[in-house]
């Protein structure tokens, strides 16, 4: 009931006009615009993105000396994790994060912005929404729900879940009740798996009760923080249903083009940024975090099986072909990624993973 009247209180509060600058700045003289806003996050407080999120609102509201002042709650603090795309379309709310895969309902071409299974990594990924058609194709899709998208954060490679048993062939996978988001949850679809979507704080009381049998989330650091290791057996690898996961901010397109250029500029330098600061902080804590997994907790690490793998593949590309042939502009992102990954692998071949294999013995 809170909720609902602060909530129903920001349609008359949080507009960005003079009398709101007026209305919440009081000394500041009226000729001077002021906008504030009020964010809302589909992740936790705690851990990385909660930090990395709040860091973006208090960089952009400092940098500004106030003139763009943000205010976050996180997931569950004001809406739920998956109201946060509904309440920033409205308007009722003014920015928001997640991932685009979170808004599957909203587009059958939204989750291949997130990234597809076997897809591109950090760099890539990156690569392809600053110097491919990445922004360019993510804005046609969120410009149809009033928003304004941007690259906010990268996880780089995750992990390939959590089991409480082996996962050896394909029809290991049938009846499992596994959380797994985006296009890697419709592999395992296919494979009998009832994938089930859940936002991170219920995910742990999930396994606990036995409503899901297993999870993957992010990575080690994440993982970790979240206790994974005490509720599951079995840590798999690689994270083959998400190379280089896109974390996004996403702006009420009203209210971003109330903004002068100068505002718009901090706000798109302000994400830049955070896109390469969270992956090189995930980068950081997960090999800190998969030491203390292996040599504190004893977990146990197991390789997904190479046949497995040419399975999931496989099967892969048909699910992410079919997916991106719902519609158009799906059609259009999926061939700019296929495209884009193939280029990149060519350069890595000689670059990234010739050095990386120059140095296996050290």
């Amino acid at each position: 009931m809170k909720k609902r009247k602060f909530l129903k209180s920001l349609g008359l509060g949080l507009v960005s006009t003079a009398a709101a600058g007026q209305l919440f700045f009081p000394n500041v003289s009226i000729s001077k615009k002021k906008h504030t806003w009020v964010a809302v996050s589909a992740f936790d407080k705690a851990g990385i993105l909660g930090r990395s999120f709040s860091r973006i609102c208090d960089e952009i509201t400092r940098i500004s000396n106030g003139e763009l002042n943000i205010r976050l709650f996180h997931a569950n603090e004001l809406v739920s994790a998956f109201e946060s795309f509904d309440v920033v379309q409205s308007g009722t709310c003014q920015m928001g994060f997640g991932s685009p895969y979170y808004w599957a309902g909203k587009s059958p071409s939204i989750s291949l912005l997130s990234g597809i299974p076997f897809g591109m990594n950090y760099q890539e990924m990156s690569s392809w929404f600053y110097n491919g058609d990445g922004i360019k194709f993510a804005d046609e899709i969120y410009n149809q729900f009033n928003l304004k998208f941007f690259p906010a954060g990268n996880t780089g490679n995750q992990m390939g879940g959590w089991f409480n048993k082996k996962i050896i062939t394909p029809s290991d996978f049938k009846g499992l009740k596994f959380r797994m988001p985006g296009l890697g949850g419709e592999v395992l679809k296919s494979f009998g798996t009832n994938v089930v979507l859940l936002p991170g704080p219920d995910v742990v009381p999930a396994i606990s009760s036995g409503t899901i049998d297993g999870t993957e989330w992010i990575g080690p650091a994440a993982d970790l923080g979240k206790g994974l290791h005490k509720v599951c057996k079995y840590y798999y690898y690689p994270g083959w249903h998400e190379p280089g996961t896109c974390l996004e901010a996403f702006i009420n397109l009203k209210s971003w083009n109330l903004l002068d250029n100068d505002l718009k500029r901090l706000v798109e330098t302000c994400c830049m940024k955070s896109n390469s600061a969270i992956a090189s902080e995930f980068f950081a804590r997960n090999s800190f975090a998969m030491k203390r997994l292996n040599n504190e907790f004893k977990v146990n690490f197991v390789k997904y099986p190479k046949e497995l793998l040419k399975s999931l593949r496989k099967r892969s590309v048909d699910v992410v072909s079919d997916y991106a042939d719902k519609d158009k502009l799906g059609k259009k992102i999926h061939d700019s990624i296929i495209e884009y990954r193939k280029l990149f692998m060519f350069w890595s071949n000689y670059s990234e993973k010739s050095f990386l294999e120059s140095r296996i013995d050290l």
